[in-house]
């Protein structure tokens, strides 16, 4: 018994029309705000007087640690569209907000592994204002590593900055794990990515209700 099968074609160009127009649809709705992201993560870079004095006259050479310098590390941030490209199979929006400058790199993500840095000991407060302090371990890092008079410099530079931003729980969305904590471009988006996702739902939404609407006139 043969089967016959009807409509093929404009089921196609229905599934291409789909493509297409969500595609121009989410572009549109998340071009603006991740410029915004970045326009924000740029707001969180701290002056050269917010930050220890130290790191504004830190040396330049290759292999030294960067010099902080607030331009810098607000010029190093900035928004690319990305590669958004059409496939056979449907389509890509690749859009992101990069933190490009060396002393910006440092700054969103200090401590995020070691919150305490690699100070070679660990004070257990008493009463009062002082405390024990306790050898982490007679091979420490902070010892053996780096040529340094202050072995507590990186836990007293992590202390100078403020607390890395975690990602908020979005419904049906992977959470964030370590490595999406930050102080700029990851602040930026913890703050601004729940109307992201809700911007694009709704152009994924607007797609299917205008498709449904030409879908019906036709048939009628």
């Amino acid at each position: 018994m043969p089967v016959e099968v009807v409509g093929v074609k404009d089921v196609l160009k229905g599934l291409s029309f789909i493509d297409m127009d969500m595609r121009r649809r989410v572009v549109a709705a998340v071009d603006p705000l991740m410029r915004g992201v970045a326009s924000k993560a740029k707001g969180f870079v701290p002056g050269n007087n917010d930050v220890l004095s130290g790191w504004t006259k830190a040396g330049t050479g290759t292999g030294k640690f960067p010099k902080y310098d607030s331009s810098v590390v607000r010029a190093g941030i900035g928004y690319n569209s990305g590669q958004n490209k059409t496939f056979s199979n449907g389509f890509k929006v690749y859009n992101f907000v990069y933190n490009a400058s060396r002393p910006g790199a440092i700054y969103e993500v200090a401590g995020r592994l070691n919150p305490q840095g690699r100070a070679p000991f660990q004070m257990t407060p008493s009463k009062g204002a002082s405390g024990t302090y306790t050898l982490n371990s007679p091979k420490s890092k902070a010892f053996r590593e780096f040529n340094s008079s202050n072995p507590f410099a990186s836990q007293q530079f992590i202390a100078a900055l403020p607390k890395v931003t975690s990602q908020p729980k979005i419904a049906g969305m992977r959470g964030g794990g370590r490595k999406t904590k930050g102080r700029l471009v990851y602040k930026a988006w913890a703050e601004d990515s729940p109307r992201i996702y809700e911007a694009i739902q709704k152009a994924i939404n607007a797609t299917a209700t205008h498709f449904n609407k030409t879908t019906q006139q036709r048939v009628a």
